[in-house]
């Protein structure tokens, strides 16, 4: 999950000459502008309600999510595109209402979150240091215009860490609204094989792809709606890896900051003619 929060298409041959007819951008100061915008947003964390699929090359998964400040509480809705089974249902039924009696597995949930969120913002910061940035022109968005800047690694750059190490192999494009100095768009790749302690801990393959879109929820909220990743590789020595995932969000509501992790379970255990329902209902006392 770390190496998917970061990776960004290959440089269009008129970046100098862009660069050139708008001296007025300064790649690094915009850069580490929208890093800091980022890490700020991802501290948030408002109560949200979303549809989240995964598609691999096993199926396509579709759950209901609810973020609350006490973790993130989902349940799974469909597979392939139809509804669960009378059986699978209730499996999951079960599952969150166990929940309800094991609080210690919901706040170690929420631990796993918090220490993944800080690793990604770690790497975050890095951005500036790890890369060369340069200016490729100003293209249209969907809120606007938007900058484009491709980037190479930075031969001057000392990984801090063994996560760290990822980013010495990378190289794409990144897109930051004009307005906002907000990331809207990142697309990479793999210009090497990457080894992570000595190739022992894990190896990522050049040629490997990422690519993913920032989306402006609302209020002010920005959240990772599309994330595609395409990579091989092996892991303590040996293990095979091959990830082909990609990730979508939608259908996003704001609910009360004050609801609560077992105010979620109560809500994605409801019947599903009532969900809908319920998240009308706290998205519109959330806007009160």
């Amino acid at each position: 999950m770390v190496l998917l929060c970061l990776l960004c298409a290959l440089a269009p041959s008129n970046a100098r000459a862009a660069a050139r007819n708008h001296p007025a951008i300064h790649s690094e100061a915009l850069i580490r502008k929208a890093v800091a915008l980022q890490i700020a947003n991802d501290k948030k964390m408002p109560a949200l309600r979303f549809r989240y699929t995964k598609t691999t090359p096993h199926g396509i998964f579709v759950k209901e999510v609810i973020e609350t400040h006490g973790g993130e509480v989902s349940r799974l809705i469909s597979i392939n595109g139809k509804p669960l089974s009378a059986g699978k249902a209730a499996q999951e039924q079960q599952r969150l209402t166990a929940l309800l009696s094991h609080p210690s597995d919901q706040a170690r949930h929420r631990r796993h979150q918090v220490e993944h969120q800080n690793r990604v913002d770690r790497l975050i910061r890095e951005l500036p240091q790890a890369f060369l940035f340069h200016f490729a022109g100003t293209e249209p968005g969907p809120h606007g215009p938007v900058l484009h800047f491709t980037f190479v690694p930075n031969p001057h750059f000392s990984p801090p860490d063994l996560e760290s190490r990822a980013l010495t192999g990378m190289t794409g494009n990144i897109w930051i609204n004009q307005s906002t100095s907000r990331f809207v768009r990142l697309n990479a790749h793999l210009i090497h094989s990457i080894r992570v302690g000595w190739g022992i801990v894990a190896k990522f393959d050049k040629g490997g792809t990422v690519s993913l879109v920032n989306h402006h929820v609302g209020r002010g909220y920005w959240t990772i709606s599309h994330l595609k990743l395409d990579v091989n590789g092996s892991a303590l020595i040996f293990k095979p890896i091959h990830i082909d995932i990609t990730e979508d969000e939608s259908h996003f509501h704001f609910l009360p900051s004050s609801i609560t992790w077992r105010q979620a379970v109560a809500m994605l255990t409801k019947n599903p003619a009532s969900l809908k329902q319920e998240t009308q209902s706290a998205t519109n006392t959330a806007k009160r």
